[in-house]
């Protein structure tokens, strides 16, 4: 199996942007739907296959180039109990899976193949968020939202040009 059949088999694409979406709009229904978001982020891992929200509300971060260790809402869910039963419930089987198929390969093309068609799926979905402004419908946002697809350790300003490219393609 390879990223593309993976992504066809579990439709993972359009479940990550589905329950992104609805993650968001449960965020508009939570404690936290005052606060004025200026940075959303998929702050990930492409070894492990967990994504998880990040956003914050210090409009100073991005030009102090703080990424989301240092967001006021590093990991969302845990602010938000019904946004960690949704992903668990969702997502965790397609996470597992992918952990699964990525912690046993011997082949070092199909683990690059696996890692960058996540990385590359969370752009693409990233772009499709912010062409659909689901951001800016469900919650208060700066007029200028930095977004983000992110790991640990990762050259954000390569990074930041990737999800650019994605955003061109859409």
């Amino acid at each position: 199996m390879n990223w593309n059949d993976f992504q066809n088999k579990y439709n993972f694409e359009e479940v990550v942007y589905t329950l992104t979406k609805q993650s968001i709009e449960i965020v508009s229904n939570s404690a936290i739907k005052e606060e004025r978001f200026c940075s959303f982020a998929f702050n990930c891992s492409a070894y492990n296959g967990y994504i998880l929200l990040s956003l914050d509300t210090d409009e100073l971060n991005r030009a102090r180039k703080f990424y989301p260790p240092d967001w006021t809402y590093e990991v969302v869910d845990d602010y938000i109990e019904e946004l960690q039963e949704l992903w668990g419930r969702e997502y965790e089987p397609i996470e597992d899976e992918y952990f699964s198929i990525v912690e046993n390969l011997d082949n070092q093309v199909l683990f690059e193949d696996f890692t960058n068609g996540f990385l590359t799926s969370l752009r693409k979905v990233m772009a499709r968020l912010e062409r659909d402004e689901v951001l800016s419908t469900y919650l208060k946002t700066t007029t200028d939202v930095w977004t983000l697809v992110t790991e640990i350790d990762a050259d954000e300003e390569e990074e930041e040009r990737l999800l650019e490219v994605e955003r061109q393609n859409i």
